[in-house]
């Protein structure tokens, strides 16, 4: 093993040997996480290849999976010799298994030892390492190692730091071992890393921890290759083709040893490697370093350093002197101006100058390691620029200010752009105006205050700027412009790129950029590119300024209105409490015991109470969630008896399990100490949840569960009850969400309850967790830390009050939606009313309103009025609209589709106000709507009117009836369209039908007179006159017989055709064959 880096070359500090917790000798194993991202499959197999199966630790593995993502877990079981799975939703780590985190997914380390996966959002999956290291640290704590290999970006920085916080132990990869080395060298500078190994040193390291050993601080040694220039090496190559015997070293057989070596070790090295022998330095270096020469190779092999490399001389010297001293010398990033190419340019190296025994006392050489940085350097460098562009133009709110700010914040010292300027353009007077210029003077031969958009080379290329829309190459600016110069350094221009920024109404660019070119780099593509990127940022700054400046306007506004709105509920929550106050003190007088009210006023009284308490409780959510919105809202840090307390608030909803028929367990052993907490906020976290699973849980168990963890308190609430959907798990704490659909004891609710558990676990510093399947029930799981709060506020009794308990219990209790499906017996003289409501108070309120005039069957969802209205049709239904499973809404579409209902008058309740909820319910099918609250006088009216308007229909239809029966024609009722007939009397002439027949046509027209038919009905319903046809029918006996057939429309109150009525006539005519 190696000595580990110290913090001068990575930023980390290691400064005594560790012992991970957990490791032999502790209670609890630890838990090893390997992240990776780009590069990180070879590193992460490199890693477990060396643990063996019986490994004590438990792993998970993290990757910013690519192509190979879905197939990681068999490409790593069939290479490791340890157990591989995916990670699953609810399971446990267990040590000596790899478990490893899906693609696309956010893995956690719950406080229970489960595992939680969530979908990533957001683009790509940037994050999610940060998110599994920060919930190992929040979990295991001291007991969480932390493995960073290879990968670009900086995801799992954040998660490093915070096992390092926790305690815990951070390795990170070696940059010179990373195929891409940005994550490791993120967590190393940023100190966070106690180890920085190799990578072929991370595996044993943790192996030897596993066994009980102390993280390394020892050093080995490398291997080396077979032979001298051996191998098929281009370098290699050449070398065995060069007369050595010529040059100061003489023949091959007469080097030292240790030069021999050292020549076979570096020809085999992977890392660009040179070895500097004698006096005069002679270079010898492998392919890997052949980069570094460009076209000095092949010269350069066995060429005297300084000859090679004069232009850098200045430079190495000194380094030299002092490897040859005996000191080795490490440089991270340095940069060179080399020749290599020809032309000067700037690259950087991580270099390292080790000193090289020969036969002496005295250093023979040096060995130079040399790993080019330049494109990580330039990407690096571009990259901060980038972002210092952009952050600088958000804060723009003109075109103008934008370009001006966008040009500053580019700098004198940009060492990618020598210079830029910036310039606006006026298409109508074919000109531009220079804004703002760096790295040249504004009004200088390369950026004048005004520029012509008819410009050609060799100035400004404008007019092919203008004509293209495409961004303009312009070279040899030295001579363009002589003795001009630009820059920090005051150098020669050499080019500079044009770029169209945005787009004028008339097409034309609406501004123009340009960005000089530096004389030491490559314009390669990547280089474009950045400047290109450059242009883009500038064209946003410009375009968006204007929708920037919009937008921060709009968002003022919705701030006001926000602010308004919390300050409105709370004002309104406050104002409603002195009245509700009011209304309960004399109510709960009146139903006291010692009252002397008679019984059937003492329900009443009830009923009001009951309902003004569940009021009040409402108004107090409101309350608590506009004071969260304002930030108002803080927990009081009281140490309380939190199991006596759950004890205590469970108890209260005894009375409704046991009205609902199910059991209520609770298992809440003391606990070890008083938890410092809210004590009103553990109540409605506690009394939702349990009020939440009576609501949706029909027969079975609901148990509630404390147990004490480590660092925090688990409430576990469990129920038998429906379940939730999948698909709206991620919904549940949303606010003011429901649910469609989804079976519950009543539809009562603002969907707030969750949400509100949710903020209230927050604020105590917890989380809160929902698991579900469909049909088997529910767990909610809530965590609290156990570690008093420094942000809450002065600590009371910590007593629990229980009056939001109280609330929703006596709520719960009146759950119930079964009824009597019996109906008393109806008055012969009065008329059958069948109304529906979910809500026991709102049923019994009905009934008593309408029994003095009518008979009146009163259910609790829309199933059973269904099914007691087939069983015994009503003259009237009077339903709620929002009822649990099936609604108001989807009751009136079965009754209309019902033969035996569709004629029975319904009117619907809702507390749904407004002309669109109105125009719903009668679309729907609703005869009337009336929104709650409403008077009771008229309820009674709009039962009255609309029993009277049956009444009519009815008298209407007997006399039709009658009227049908005199007459010896077949009379016929069809739909507005004729698609349908609703009913026919054959008068023995044809057959009648029995319900309403869509295939009539073919039923009973002869199939050559259909088309003659077809087109006298498309005629009559046109121009919504009489239809009137001759024609054959089949007759009752299966024969053709003629008919005139002659209807009439019957229209309503706006003229459209609501039906046609007609009769058909027997009429002389040949007898066709059947």
């Amino acid at each position: 093993m190696r000595e580990p880096c110290t913090s001068e070359q990575t930023g980390a500090m290691v400064s005594s040997p560790l012992k991970i917790p957990g490791a032999p000798g502790h209670t609890a194993a630890p838990v090893v996480a390997l992240v990776a991202s780009a590069g990180g499959l070879g590193a992460i197999t490199s890693v477990l290849s060396a643990l063996p199966a019986d490994f004590g630790f438990a792993v998970v593995v993290a990757q910013h999976l690519g192509g190979h993502g879905g197939r990681l877990v068999d490409i790593l079981g069939r290479r490791l010799p340890l157990r591989v799975e995916w990670a699953a939703d609810g399971e446990a780590l267990r040590p000596g298994t790899v478990t490893v985190c899906p693609g696309r997914t956010v893995l956690e380390l719950l406080p229970d030892g489960t595992l939680s996966l969530a979908p990533a959002t957001g683009p790509g999956s940037g994050g999610v390492l940060d998110v599994l290291l920060a919930s190992l640290a929040g979990s295991v704590g001291e007991r969480a190692v932390a493995v960073v290999l290879s990968g670009m970006g900086h995801d799992g920085l954040a998660g490093a730091r915070a096992i390092k916080k926790a305690g815990g132990t951070v390795i990170a990869q070696s940059e010179q071992s990373a195929e891409y080395s940005s994550m490791p060298r993120a967590v190393s500078e940023a100190g966070v890393a106690n180890l920085v190994l190799d990578l072929p040193e991370i595996g044993p390291v943790l192996w030897d921890v596993a066994q009980g050993g102390l993280l390394p601080r020892g050093a080995g040694d490398r291997p080396g290759a077979d032979v001298v220039f051996a191998g098929t090496g281009e370098v290699a190559t050449l070398a065995r083709k060069v007369d050595w015997s010529q040059t100061p070293l003489g023949p091959v057989r007469q080097w030292p040893a240790q030069l021999v070596t050292l020549v076979r070790t570096v020809l085999d090295s992977p890392v660009g490697m040179c070895v500097l022998w004698g006096p005069d330095l002679l270079q010898f270096y492998n392919d890997a370093y052949r980069l570094v020469m460009g076209a000095k190779h092949p010269a350069g092999l066995g060429q005297a350093n300084r000859e090679c490399w004069p232009e850098v001389w200045h430079l190495n010297e000194p380094r030299y002197r002092r490897a040859l001293a005996g000191e080795a010398v490490s440089l991270k990033d340095a940069l060179y101006p080399i020749t290599r190419h020809g032309d000067t340019e700037n690259a950087w190296f991580d270099l390292t100058f080790s000193p090289l025994r020969g036969d002496g006392p005295a250093p023979a050489g040096v060995l130079v390691t040399a790993i080019e940085t330049t494109h990580e350097m330039l990407g690096r460098r571009r990259l901060d620029l980038l972002s210092t562009l952009a952050g600088y133009t958000r804060k723009s709110a003109s075109g103008r200010a934008a370009l001006e700010t966008f040009i500053g914040a580019l700098g004198d010292d940009a060492p990618d752009i020598p210079f830029a300027a910036g310039y606006l353009t006026d298409p109508t007077r074919q000109r531009a105006e220079l804004v703002a210029t760096v790295g040249t003077p504004a009004g200088g031969p390369l950026a004048p205050h005004t520029a012509l958009l008819s410009w050609r080379r060799p100035k400004w290329p404008l007019a092919e700027l203008v004509a293209t829309g495409e961004p303009v190459l312009t070279t040899d600016l030295a001579h363009a412009f002589r003795g001009v110069t630009v820059g920090a350094d005051d150098e020669e221009p050499g080019s500079a790129m044009l770029f169209p920024l945005g787009e004028t109404p008339a097409r034309a660019p609406a501004g123009v950029l340009i960005l000089g070119v530096s004389p030491r780099l490559p314009l390669d593509e990547t280089y474009r590119h950045f400047l290109g990127l450059v242009a883009a940022q500038a064209t946003a700054a410009l375009t968006d300024a204007v929708h920037r400046r919009r937008q921060s306007e709009r968002i003022d506004q919705l701030a006001e209105l926000d602010r308004v709105k919390t300050q409105f509920l709370s004002t309104v929550s406050h104002e409603l409490r002195t009245p509700l106050t009011l209304l309960l003190a004399p109510l709960d007088d009146l139903a006291a015991p010692v009252s002397e009210l008679p019984a059937h006023l003492r329900d009443q009284v009830d009923i009001a109470a009951r309902n003004a308490r569940r009021l009040l409780g409402m108004v107090e959510t409101l309350l608590d969630f506009s004071q969260i919105g304002a930030g108002r809202l803080r927990a009081r840090s009281e140490p309380t008896d939190l199991a006596q307390a759950t004890e205590d608030i469970a108890s209260t909803f005894r009375g409704a399990t046991d009205h609902a028929g199910i059991t209520l367990e609770v298992d809440c052993p003391p606990l070890s100490a008083p938890v410092p907490v809210d004590p009103e906020m553990w109540e409605k976290i506690v009394a939702n949840l349990l009020s939440n699973a009576v609501k949706f849980t029909f027969t079975g168990t609901i148990t509630i569960t404390l147990r004490e963890l480590p660092q925090h308190v688990q409430l576990v609430v469990r129920d038998t009850g429906v379940g939730i959907p999948e698909d709206e798990l991620a919904k549940v704490f949303t606010r003011f969400h429901r649910a469609p659909a989804t079976r519950s004891r009543t539809h009562d609710g603002a969907g707030i309850g969750l949400a509100l558990v949710h903020e209230l676990a927050r604020l105590l510093h917890g989380r809160v967790k929902v698991r579900s399947t469909v049909g088997e029930g529910s767990e909610f799981t809530v965590w609290i830390s156990r570690r008093e709060s420094r942000t809450a506020e002065k600590p009371g009794s910590g007593r629990i009050h229980r009056a939001t308990a109280v609330a929703l219990a006596e709520a719960a209790e009146h759950w119930d939606t079964h009824t009597d499906d019996t109906p008393a017996p109806a008055q012969p003289d009065r008329a059958r009313l069948l109304v529906v409501d979910d809500n026991r108070d709102m049923r019994d309120y009905l009934t008593r309103l309408l029994s003095p005039n009518w008979h009146v069957h009163a259910v609790g969802d829309a199933q059973q009025t269904l099914e007691s209205a087939r069983r015994d049709p009503p003259d009237l239904i009077v339903a709620d609209v929002m009822m649990p499973e099936m609604d108001g809404l989807e009751l009136a579409h079965r009754l209309r589709a019902d033969p035996a209902l569709r004629e029975v008058p319904l009117i619907m309740l809702s507390a749904r106000a407004g002309e669109e909820a109105t125009v719903e319910g009668l679309t729907a099918g609703a005869d009337d709507y009336l929104v709650k609250p409403f008077a009771p006088s008229e309820l009674v009216a709009r039962v009255a009117a609309q029993l009277e308007r049956r009444r009519v229909r009815e008298i209407g239809d007997r006399r039709f009836r009658a009227l049908v029966a005199a007459t010896f024609d077949a009379v016929y009722r069809m739909n507005p369209d004729w698609s349908e007939m609703r009913g026919l009397d054959g008068r023995g002439f044809i057959a009648d039908t029995t319900a309403p027949s869509h295939s009539w046509l073919d039923s009973y027209i002869a199939p050559d007179d259909q088309p003659g038919v077809l087109a006298a009905i498309d005629e009559a319903v046109r121009t919504k006159n009489v239809f009137d046809a001759v024609h054959r029918v089949r007759r009752a006996d299966g024969t053709l017989g003629w008919t005139h057939s002659r209807a009439v429309p019957l229209f309503d109150d706006n003229g459209e055709v609501v039906e046609w009525v007609g009769t058909a006539t027997e009429v002389p005519g040949p007898v066709a064959e059947p």
